[in-house]
């Protein structure tokens, strides 16, 4: 994944967004097919967040950090995010 720092209001936490990550070198785009965490939870260095199918495979999305997940910004079943 990468992320990207925001700062978008004074009345928000420092927060990163997240965007699809590339599962392979041939990788283009994406689907979230189930998220395993709900907004607000805490997640810890390990925990699946989500699975993301592509076009030869499911698999599990770790996390690398410790943190909450804030918002969900794209639903399960979306195809194509990239």
């Amino acid at each position: 994944w990468t992320t990207q720092m925001r700062y978008m209001s004074s009345d928000l936490p420092e927060h990163e967004v997240m965007t699809m990550p590339a599962l392979s070198p041939t990788m283009e785009a994406g689907t979230i097919s189930s998220w395993n965490k709900q907004e607000g939870e805490s997640i810890s260095v390990g925990d699946v967040i989500c699975q993301v199918e592509t076009d030869k495979a499911t698999v599990d999305f770790e996390a690398q950090d410790d943190g909450i997940l804030a918002k969900i910004l794209v639903s399960e079943g979306t195809p194509d995010i990239k």
